[in-house]
């Protein structure tokens, strides 16, 4: 994943590698699934969010979205900005793994 995402976080861009953290977007006990199209490169804060369903992912625009909780925080400075993807198609997170993560996110609705 390090390799995938050059190093740094999807979302945030940060590139201390002490910080980052592979993070599964379906879990990998309902899928099995390891490979880094169901996965994503994130700072250890924001894959805390986003296992919370607190950040989500928009399939179509790859727009990265915040939950209303977080819009007065730091994080809310971060809401629509849009994920930094890896350059090797195979690894480019699938729409349908991004679409399951946005429908645990009841909050989310701009694509539902």
């Amino acid at each position: 994943m390090l390799e995938a995402y050059n190093y740094r976080c999807a979302i945030t861009g940060c590139d201390a590698q002490e910080a980052l953290e592979a993070a599964h977007i379906i879990p990998y006990s309902e899928t099995e699934n390891n490979h880094p199209s169901n996965g994503l490169l994130l700072r250890a804060d924001i894959h805390t969010l986003f296992d919370l369903n607190l950040i989500t992912i928009n399939p179509e625009t790859m727009q990265v979205r915040f939950a209303p909780s977080l819009g007065r925080t730091s994080y809310g400075e971060m809401d629509g900005k849009y994920l930094q993807v890896p350059k090797i198609l195979s690894y480019l997170p699938k729409k349908d793994a991004l679409k399951w993560r946005c429908d645990q996110c009841k909050w989310f609705v701009e694509y539902k």
